[in-house]
């Protein structure tokens, strides 16, 4: 039989229930509300609608662009660190959220074996996570709220106090969730008292939790402090003083802006007026950072006083463009 006949009969075979759920869950990653299934089988049947223009239409929807450009960003993630490439300088459209930068900057980074630890897991991009899962690593799941993830181990657990043996996790990630722990969480579902301290603890607690050599990874969002309830933000001194509080040496730290050209790096980042959900529909602005435990004792390697000596000329710099 002529090929392109027989790819033609196999794409109408099987009834149209099992076509729709197919193509939702293959373009959109999910499966089709009740309405729009409905809808859907409504115009096939009466012929209004083939099943090359129901395809269309999914693949040109607003929602399968943010499942692109979510692909495209693990997807970048995971061929750096396939070549052992630690991405920076990264960009991304804008009216953008800041998992376009977060997801490969970690991802980029993600040890290559290992036990990793995902914090806030329960609320992460299924495209990241799925990521994760195809990453090889032995991966675990910690969050006070609960989802089902097929291949990852997963616990209800309060950061500030893992059912983990010290030194027991070869990485730990926080993608967007460190300026949630301890605000009000009542928007997902775990409470809503907040306690000022917890981020300051969690933070010891992942050190007591991470090996020696272990990375930290975090990213969080950045520009004018400021509590907003259910998250807190910070500027860039902000934070690394919180970092540096709980004993943790900053290895490596990266400021993204949501500029009107999209997501930039900006090493002359100023935080006055950024502000949650201004520019884009999330952060204005995210900082990226790797971590290592025993700041005192990663000071004193040779390695450790060379990224202190660059940072401190990097922030000299910067003073001194500022005052020109």
């Amino acid at each position: 039989m002529d090929p392109r006949v027989a790819a033609e009969l196999a794409a109408q075979a099987g009834a149209d229930g099992e076509f729709v759920d197919a193509a939702f869950q293959l373009v959109l990653r999910r499966a089709p509300d009740e309405e729009a299934r409905e809808r859907a089988l409504e115009k096939l049947a009466a012929g209004t609608l083939s099943r090359a223009t129901l395809v269309h239409e999914l693949v040109t929807s607003a929602e399968h662009g943010r499942v692109r450009e979510l692909d495209d960003a693990v997807a970048l993630g995971l061929g750096a660190r396939a070549r052992g490439e630690r991405l920076r300088w990264l960009e991304a459209p804008p009216g953008t959220d800041e998992r376009l930068v977060e997801v490969p900057w970690v991802l980029s980074r993600l040890v290559s074996r290992g036990r990793v630890l995902e914090v806030g897991y329960a609320h992460a991009e299924p495209a990241y996570l799925a990521g994760l899962l195809r990453s090889g690593v032995e991966l675990v799941g910690a969050d006070l709220a609960s989802r089902d993830v097929d291949g990852m181990e997963t616990v209800e657990a309060d950061v500030c106090d893992l059912p983990f043996a010290a030194a027991s996790l070869d990485q730990v990630l926080l993608v967007s969730t460190l300026e949630h722990v301890g605000a009000d969480n009542t928007a997902y579902g775990i409470g809503g008292t907040t306690d000022e301290s917890a981020r300051l603890r969690a933070l010891r607690e992942l050190s007591r939790v991470l090996r020696p050599g272990g990375s930290l990874l975090v990213t969080t969002p950045l520009g004018e402090p400021g509590d907003q309830g259910w998250f807190r933000q910070e500027d860039e001194r902000g934070w690394l003083e919180l970092y540096a509080s709980a004993g943790l040496f900053v290895e490596e730290v990266e400021a993204y802006e949501l500029l009107t050209e999209g997501w930039r790096t900006n090493r002359s980042f100023r935080p006055e007026g950024v502000r949650y959900g201004e520019r884009g529909p999330a952060a204005s602005a995210v900082l990226c950072a790797d971590l290592r435990p025993g700041r005192l004792r990663r000071l004193l390697t040779p390695s450790g006083l060379r990224v202190a000596s660059r940072r401190r000329a990097g922030r000299a710099y910067r003073r001194v463009r500022r005052d020109l």
